[in-house]
């Protein structure tokens, strides 16, 4: 079955969340390096997506293309894993409508800036269906870790099998859905190269880690989950390459799926562990940039296609691949997001998805976010 985008360069992004509030009144149990750990593995996703988006084809750099979006929604998983595993517990209904109002807000941006600049392919559409989705799943599964993970497993296995037959649809076996219906079974099962079938199993398998990412991502502990956790992930991709199905990124096949769901878990593992050690040692600041990027992950991603897009009118509609756009990008997206934290504590995309937050009668909102997604 071929797929129904033309094949490309990887092109995507993130579903943002900012800094969570601490101090008296936060809702936020723990200590406030669990959510930093959350923002520094969602500032490494926007740096790998630049990477991704930016650097010429062919290179070295196009390593990031296995890392970009498994991180994103891995870490959509872990975000609402822990908001769910609070105590006391949020209302469900609550949390439900939260991620609908969210998904929603990230899928209308995304059509729009797809409309902007059409050089990158918006992955917010379909992050936006993957918050929507994975709600009701986290209130059922909060308690029940190993569930999720044969969960993940099963999404793992039969995703491939869907995108087929969802690609076979498309392609008019069956008859050929227009319209909405097409764009919908894109961005949920046929599309290349994200779908919510793919990225379903790889959020399914961050909101197991989050049951266990407290006690696992500090010290000697967290440094031996990485190193298993990637470990994991070389392997299935080698076995994955040695199959006839393959393990390329956005290829859709289970190895690429449960290795980028291994690849991604070490990551934000290894977050976790920096922050740590930041704490206790005298670079901590040397995050900070990433740390700011993190929180205002929203606003970065729309930074980069309105940048980018300005740029391509100016060259007249020149490729975006090549290292000057990428420092020149990267430089402004993360200067600018750590500006706006160290000014203002949130971006302004951020302060609109907080304004819209569904919340009991009489209790204000603030800027800053809960981590949840």
């Amino acid at each position: 079955a071929l797929p129904t985008h033309p094949a490309g360069r990887h092109r995507g992004g993130p579903a943002a969340r900012p800094r969570p509030q601490h101090g008296n009144g936060s809702d936020v149990p723990g200590p406030p390096a669990r959510l930093d750990g959350l923002d520094l593995a969602r500032g490494v996703a926007v740096l790998s997506m630049l990477v991704a988006h930016l650097s010429p084809v062919g290179g070295p750099a196009d390593i990031t293309e296995y890392l970009t979006a498994p991180l994103f929604a891995v870490v959509i998983g872990v975000s609402m894993g822990l908001r769910v595993l609070r105590e006391p517990p949020e209302p469900a209904v609550r949390v439900v409508l939260d991620n609908v109002v969210r998904g929603a807000l990230l899928v209308v941006l995304g059509v729009g800036l797809q409309r902007l600049y059409d050089q990158i392919v918006v992955v917010l559409p379909h992050l936006g269906l993957l918050v929507a989705v994975l709600a009701p799943l986290a209130l059922v599964l909060r308690r029940t870790p190993v569930l999720t993970v044969g969960l993940a497993v099963a999404g793992a296995v039969l995703s491939p099998v869907v995108m087929d037959r969802a690609r076979d649809l498309l392609g008019g076996q069956g008859g050929d859905p227009g319209g909405a219906a097409r764009t919908l079974l894109e961005w949920t099962a046929a599309g290349y190269p994200y779908r919510l079938a793919s990225l379903l199993p790889m959020a399914l398998g961050g909101l197991a880690l989050a049951a266990v990412l407290p006690r696992a991502g500090r010290g000697v502990r967290g440094a031996l989950v990485a190193a298993v956790l990637f470990g994991t992930s070389a392997a299935v991709y080698l076995l994955g390459a040695s199959s006839a199905d393959g393990a390329q990124a956005y290829s859709g096949t289970t190895a690429e799926i449960v290795g980028a769901t291994f690849l991604a878990s070490g990551s934000v593992v290894l977050a976790f562990l920096l922050v740590d050690l930041g704490r206790r040692g005298r670079h901590g600041s040397a995050l900070a940039p990433l740390l700011a990027t993190g929180r205002l992950a929203l606003t970065a991603y729309t930074l980069q296609i309105v940048l980018l897009a300005a740029v391509a009118a100016a060259r007249d509609g020149a490729p975006d691949d090549g290292w000057a756009t990428l420092v020149g990008t990267t430089v402004v997206v993360v200067g600018v997001c750590w500006l706006l934290d160290r000014r203002w504590g949130t971006g302004p995309l951020e302060w609109l998805v907080h304004r819209l937050r569904v919340r009991p009668r009489g209790v204000g909102v603030s800027a800053r976010s809960d981590g949840s997604p």
